[in-house]
């Protein structure tokens, strides 16, 4: 009896730590500090289908509840139930094939193309301004910048050409500044953004896709809009939800 009665308590106890564990994990993920953490919706018949692409700023890194207040939770409620938006933002990722960690490499760049999008916003370039990656040698010389902008244009076309012809919208970085340290976190380069990376991104979008959406003009000087210099707060993805909705919502 006291075997089954000790049985019983620790088999409580293991449901009860399943729980706690549960909801301490959709605590973290909500808060957007598990960036391998991806819920999708499945679209209902009729909705049009719009795929956000993109790093951390797309998933919503850092705001608290990113399920209602990253900028995709934003785009869905200014789009209304005739949308089904999806975050498919990654933390860390590059749009260049050499950075560290390329979007195009992951699963969930595959899962973005497979929902078969009518809209697609990309979202990508902060990441490849890291020093580590914008400084890559190969053959003993700077690689990345050639292969940053050809990278980009395959990524593009890799969602033009879907069987569901989507209409491809590829946004900039936003500025990158310094947090309350006086520190860039992450060893992101301002410079690298607005001087190399923005012309890029800009040159790819009109030339490859169907729109640019300037967010580097939006968020210029708007520091009080970010959470820690690079990823914005609640605010600034409700900003940066409404800039995407004026440059996508009169196509449909």
């Amino acid at each position: 009896m006291k075997h089954k009665k000790v049985l019983r308590i620790l088999c409580a106890l293991f449901v009860l730590l399943l729980i706690f564990s549960a909801a301490a994990l959709a605590v973290v993920a909500d808060r957007g500090l598990l960036s391998g953490y991806h819920p999708l919706k499945n679209p209902k018949e009729g909705q049009i289908r719009v795929a956000c692409v993109g790093d951390s700023v797309t998933y919503g890194f850092g705001i608290p509840r990113r399920s209602a207040k990253s900028y995709p939770a934003f785009l869905q409620e200014l789009l209304g139930d005739g949308y089904c938006v999806n975050n498919y933002g990654y933390s860390g990722r590059t749009a260049c094939l050499l950075g560290d960690r390329p979007y195009r490499t992951e699963t969930l760049c595959t899962k973005s193309r497979e929902f078969s999008p009518d809209i697609v916003v990309i979202l990508l370039g902060a990441n490849d301004s890291k020093t580590f990656n914008w400084n890559t040698e190969v053959g003993g010389q700077r690689a990345y910048p050639e292969l940053f902008e050809k990278d980009f244009k395959e990524l593009v076309s890799l969602y033009r050409e879907l069987p569901s012809h989507p209409k491809v919208y590829v946004a900039t970085p936003l500025p990158a500044y310094a947090d309350g340290s006086g520190k860039v976190r992450y060893d992101i380069q301002p410079e690298v953004i607005s001087d190399e990376i923005l012309p890029a991104v800009k040159r790819v979008a009109e030339e490859n896709a169907d729109g640019v959406i300037d967010l580097y003009s939006v968020f210029d000087g708007k520091t009080e809009l970010y959470s820690d210099g690079l990823h914005p707060n609640d605010d600034g993805a409700a900003l940066l939800a409404r800039t995407v909705y004026d440059e996508i919502s009169g196509d449909w």
